[in-house]
């Protein structure tokens, strides 16, 4: 277990930062409890304002996405059709950051969810996918959790304040999804990316990597008890 990424990640963290990375789970953890209690997921949470409810392939949920004025954080969710997503997806959020408020936006990675709202994978995408400015890896890493903060109540601040404590809890699963989106592009993340592989109509996804969210909060837990004994 201790040479397991995750459980690596979360022995180098200080005592401050294991301790907010706790209250982002309790967070985490209460949101999705509040829901299952009136029976409702993340999903339908950001669609209960939707006219018609069915979800619109191709079309983003909000329609005009979310971005937060200070920040420049953005998200919006979108499901494919039957024959253009991956197995057992329902839709996926995409996320995307900025180094200042007044820069391009990067997508840093999309979650990949089933029908009950369930994290499947984190996944990134090739720069035309979303035209957004395709920033290193590095760049992107040296900038999360922080620069992806959403404080808006619309659609949901529900839906906001889930997102961002996922993106906090997938820190090591994310960075692992942008170092090797940057080797499929060109094997080292230090290097300008080759315009013509970014504009590549045939490599729309260039990384993914599962995840499984009841893991990743008991290896929390577990970190907790060592921590702090009983």
């Amino acid at each position: 277990m201790r040479d397991d990424p995750y459980f690596v990640w979360l022995r180098a963290l200080s005592d401050d930062a294991f301790d907010e990375l706790l209250s982002c789970a309790d967070e985490f953890y209460t949101i999705n409890r509040a829901l299952s209690l009136d029976d409702q997921t993340i999903l339908t949470e950001l669609l209960r304002d939707e006219l018609p409810p069915a979800l619109v392939r191709w079309q983003h949920y909000p329609i005009d996405d979310v971005s937060d004025p200070s920040s420049g954080a953005m998200f919006y969710y979108h499901a494919h059709d039957s024959t253009d997503r991956l197995d057992d997806e329902h839709g996926h959020f995409h996320l995307f950051i900025r180094p200042d408020e007044a820069a391009m936006f990067s997508h840093f990675v999309a979650l990949s969810l089933d029908a009950r709202g369930g994290i499947r994978s984190v996944f990134t995408t090739n720069r035309w996918v979303t035209d957004e400015q395709m920033r290193p890896a590095k760049e992107l890493i040296e900038l999360l959790p922080e620069a992806f903060v959403i404080d808006r109540s619309r659609p949901s601040w529900l839906v906001s304040r889930w997102l961002m404590m996922v993106v906090r809890l997938l820190v090591p699963q994310i960075q692992q999804a942008l170092w090797l989106r940057d080797s499929a592009l060109h094997g080292d993340g230090t290097q300008e990316m080759p315009e013509a592989r970014q504009e590549d109509r045939a490599r729309s996804v260039l990384s993914e990597v599962p995840i499984h969210l009841i893991d990743v909060l008991q290896k929390i837990q577990r970190e907790g008890l060592l921590r702090y004994p009983l």
